[in-house]
């Protein structure tokens, strides 16, 4: 199941952002045609504050689909090749990780009660960040990669997972720091989460689930590093985050 190719209607139809297609997890990039034909793919930060934060909201979590998709095939690879150098740049990942939750959710509490999670109760009142079907593998694959390399060369990955989580925390307590989430107010919480969950997560987000080719890929990458870089420089949130993400874009 695809989500729709053209901005959706549920209340977010100013958020200036391209979709972001990719494939389904685990799925290849498809390779490039002969004259394959990209289309620039421009992303531009609104001043006003409150699109500002809705902007961050959205263009974070695009990054983090990406970093996801990234870890993936990073953590997979290190099951199979235990390396000190490859846990090295999965822990990368999870810094890059780190930063996309903060700049994500960069918003005030206000901004935030009273904007983005009225989003998503209209979009579904149960909408949670655990429906994220590119999410789901990581923690039995970040085990099974910390088991394969053993505890002195996972440490690198281990300190920065456990830091991601911390990240994690951080936000919830500062956007959520006295009501429970919206899938448990809900009652959903303890139901398996479905396939149409994980489509209606897509969805909102503006990401499509199609055959994707790898130049096509690497270009929408480039511009949402890009556009959450160049957002940090002209708004800091910390200052190595700026260097965190430089040095995960080299690194791709």
């Amino acid at each position: 199941m695809s989500a729709p190719v053209c901005l959706p209607r549920w209340g977010h139809t100013w958020v200036d952002l391209p979709v972001l297609r990719l494939p389904m997890p685990g799925a290849d990039l498809i390779p490039c045609a002969t004259g394959c034909f990209q289309t620039p793919i421009a992303i531009r930060t609104p001043e006003d504050p409150v699109e500002q934060a809705v902007h961050r909201w959205f263009l974070g979590h695009h990054g983090a689909f990406l970093v996801w998709r990234f870890l993936s095939a990073s953590l997979d690879r290190l099951i199979r090749e235990p390396d000190s150098r490859l846990a090295r740049l999965a822990a990368l990942g999870y810094d890059a990780y780190s930063v996309m939750l903060a700049y994500s959710g960069s918003c005030s509490r206000e901004v935030y009660e009273d904007v983005i999670r009225p989003m998503m109760v209209t979009f579904d009142p149960a909408f949670s960040g655990r429906w994220a079907r590119d999410y789901e593998p990581l923690p039995g694959l970040l085990r099974r990669a910390r088991a394969a390399l053993g505890s002195v060369a996972a440490e690198p990955l281990t300190s920065a997972s456990k830091a991601n989580l911390v990240a994690h925390m951080e936000v919830m307590r500062r956007l959520v720091p006295d009501g429970p989430s919206l899938l448990r107010e809900s009652g959903r919480a303890r139901m398996s989460t479905t396939d149409a969950e994980r489509a209606r997560f897509d969805e909102f987000f503006l990401v499509s689930r199609e055959n994707v080719c790898v130049s096509r890929y690497r270009a929408h990458r480039a511009a949402v590093l890009s556009a959450i870089g160049h957002d940090l420089a002209k708004h800091p949130l910390r200052p190595e985050y700026g260097e965190t993400l430089r040095t995960f874009a080299t690194r791709l």
